[in-house]
């Protein structure tokens, strides 16, 4: 079946050893293997998604239906590993309540005049069996997220079993409804329960039946789009099913009411929202409710955490690189027609308009569907126990709201219905978690958008303002004003020299004039190793040759005598040095890149950085290289960590850099010979260091 795979993500090309005598043609397409190999490794490690998530889909990013058969590959299997076991656990209370009480009064209230009536032997055993298909087709979907089952035999099994379960309660609440109430016989909570639990069946099988017409229309292979992680929601939810089922038993006996009231109580109790209609009284249930209430809250607290994780990780930056992607096309297309005809910056600022823009649509797309989520749960719940109550529409939306918060004052409004407590299990489950999630959500947008107006302001009005403004007046003296930006007194001296280092690129640049004309080695025409000063991805990533008291330098110490004195007139007589000044500077480029991203781990390169950066991979002065920013090749495309993008290809090149030299023979004997020289002079210093020591009898 054929798949969508993005190319610069999972086209990998394996990279293989380079003999030591090799041709320029051989050198060339190493070098060629090696920039694949680079792009896709770092492109790869620093997404901010997994690449198995669109890799496995079937749909062209920018098409429409991209974003609708990842959300049924990904997030229809985690609803339909919420509702299956919550089913089951409402199922058990359609067996164990009766589902008819005659009476006067159509409150749950215990010690209300009425008395339940013992259902009919057919609605029973239906009942019955609902409920086995019901757990057998939930043990089938745990199987099938351990992997334990194929996705087709679980698929089919599933269908199967929910549909009867869902079916089979179905046809009996229609009957029992028709045939079983006459005059003053009510439906009680057990029946509700059963309304509910056949719809949430039915919608486990809506669920899947979706998922597999996406399998057998190919947009995905025969599997769940989740990571082998994200599989064990399933069994945090089972947790929770049991939780419940235990608790509605234990305290249907403590407390003295019906496992349904005791179900609704336990829901009430686990969601912390408190209502206080039904209260524990004896020592033994005050005891209980503590142990079950705070493993409870950690349970359903970790299926929280877990279900938002998925959300977070995956919608946010694949909803944001489909809208990237859709955008960027259209331009694309425009330049290859010849409609539209851009400069390589005009083609890198008209990505970056295009990424901002999208993040702002994307942040936008967050908050409305937030506030759509919250304000269907909020106003649906309200009109459903409106009718179920008794209540005022107000004073609905007054409870909801309530409770969406876990406020809970409890004397206010409870539920005193079986339709409305039956409702307010199910609603409360789902709405209560679902509301924490979002204002979690609402939080980090929050946040970044206070984040951003506090880059905006330093902006507009000067770092060493807004610095001072943020941390006080005190800061004032302790900072240093350098081009315009607020350095540390402990960090002038390097950034004066990091400034004063601009002037090495230039004799780095005369060496490889003159390495230019030595066909020695590289051969006639070989620019592919050029010196790496243009890899500092960030303009305070300049080298820093003149620096040798850090850790870095003691690193490199074995070619620091290659790297100081007259370096031009020995790179004359020697221009395999130059590889090892690359070496050097690339390394004195990833600690400054390091830096950087440990000040600031979502730094954004401009476009000098970038296209530095792009010389490692070389330039060409084709169309798609010109407009390089905008093709498909581009990595502005994907949601990147930008400074761990830029490391893993320094390092990766620092790694390729490392290999030629030690495959290089004549490198190879420069160094060693260099290294014994560098042996014998230490040694030697130390034993005249010795000799004087003695004469003059210090020792």
């Amino acid at each position: 079946m054929r798949r969508f795979i993005p190319r610069t993500v999972s086209n990998i090309i394996h990279f293989r050893g380079v003999p030591r005598r090799r041709s320029i043609e051989d050198l060339n397409r190493s070098l060629a293997e090696h920039i694949n190999k680079v792009q896709d490794i770092a492109l790869r490690e620093s997404l901010t998604f997994h690449n198995e998530r669109i890799a496995i889909l079937n749909a062209d990013p920018k098409s429409r239906f991209f974003l609708l058969w990842f959300t049924i590959s990904c997030y229809f299997p985690v609803i339909t590993a919420c509702l299956g076991p919550i089913a089951n656990t409402i199922s058990i209370a359609c067996v164990v309540e009766k589902w008819r009480y005659v009476g006067i009064r159509r409150t749950e209230d215990e010690g209300a005049n009425h008395y339940r009536v013992s259902d009919s032997p057919g609605i029973f055993a239906v009942n019955i069996l609902s409920l086995v298909f019901g757990f057998i087709s939930n043990i089938i979907l745990v199987l099938h997220f351990a992997k334990k089952l194929n996705y087709f035999t679980a698929q089919i099994l599933n269908l199967f079993g929910w549909t009867t379960a869902g079916l089979l309660l179905m046809i009996d609440v229609i009957v029992s409804a028709s045939t079983d109430f006459p005059e003053n016989y009510h439906k009680s909570i057990g029946f509700w329960y059963a309304c509910i639990t056949s719809g949430l069946y039915l919608g486990c099988t809506l669920t899947l039946s979706i998922h597999f017409i996406g399998y057998a229309l190919g947009r995905y292979p025969a599997t769940f789009n989740l990571l082998p992680r994200e599989r064990s929601i399933m069994m945090f939810t089972v947790w929770l099913s049991i939780w419940l089922i235990w608790g509605a038993g234990m305290f249907s006996g403590l407390i003295g009411v019906s496992y349904g009231n005791a179900l609704y109580f336990c829901t009430v109790s686990l969601l912390t929202i408190g209502l206080g209609d039904i209260l524990p009284n004896s020592i033994a249930a005050k005891i209980m409710i503590l142990i079950f209430a705070v493993t409870g809250v950690l349970i359903l607290g970790l299926i929280v955490f877990m279900t938002r994780s998925i959300i977070q990780k995956s919608a946010g930056p694949i909803f944001y690189f489909h809208r990237v992607e859709r955008s960027r096309s259209k331009l694309w297309s425009k330049i290859r027609e010849g409609d539209l005809n851009l400069t390589e910056e005009e083609s890198f600022e008209m990505m970056m308009k295009i990424r901002k823009l999208s993040k702002k649509r994307q942040q936008l797309f967050s908050l409305m569907s937030t506030v759509t989520i919250f304000a269907a749960f909020w106003l649906l719940g309200a009109l459903v126990l409106m009718f179920a109550e008794g209540w005022s529409y107000f004073d609905c939306m007054y409870f909801c709201f309530l409770c969406l918060l876990t406020i809970g004052y409890g004397s206010d409004f409870a539920p005193k219905t079986a339709a409305g407590r039956a409702f307010f299990v199910i609603w409360a489950i789902g709405a209560v978690p679902l509301m924490t999630a979002i204002l979690s959500t609402v939080g980090d947008i929050l946040y970044e958008l206070t984040t951003t107006m506090d880059k905006l302001l330093g902006d507009r009005f000067g770092h060493g303002i807004k610095y001072m403004i943020f941390q006080g007046t005190n800061a004032r003296d302790s900072q240093l004003v350098t081009s315009g930006h607020v350095v540390n007194e402990s960090d002038a001296e390097e950034v004066a020299s990091a400034m004063d280092d601009a002037n090495i690129s230039e004799d780095l640049d005369d060496q490889e004039e003159l390495a230019a004309n030595n066909d020695s080695y590289y051969g006639p025409g070989h620019s592919d190793e050029a010196p790496m000063t243009a890899s500092t991805t960030t303009s305070s990533l300049q080298t820093e040759d003149s620096v040798e008291s850090d850790g870095l330098g003691d690193y490199i110490h074995p070619f620091q005598s290659l790297m100081t004195g007259s370096t031009l007139s020995y790179t004359m007589e020697h221009p395999e040095m130059l590889k090892l000044q690359r070496l050097k500077k690339l390394l004195r480029a990833v600690e400054k890149l390091h830096k950087v991203s440990m000040e600031d781990g979502d730094h954004f390169f401009t476009f000098d950085e970038w296209s530095k950066l792009r010389e490692l991979n070389g330039k060409s002065t084709s169309m798609e290289a010109k407009n390089f920013w905008l093709s498909d090749d581009t990595p502005l495309k994907y949601p990147i960590n930008q400074s761990h993008f830029a490391f893993i290809s320094l390092f990766k090149k620092i790694e390729f850099l490392i290999k030629d030299i030690i495959d290089d023979e004549k490198t190879s004997k420069i160094i060693s010979n260099t290294m014994k020289e560098d042996d014998n002079s230490l040694e030697d210093s130390f034993t005249s260091n010795l000799l004087n020591r003695r004469r003059t009898g210090s020792i």
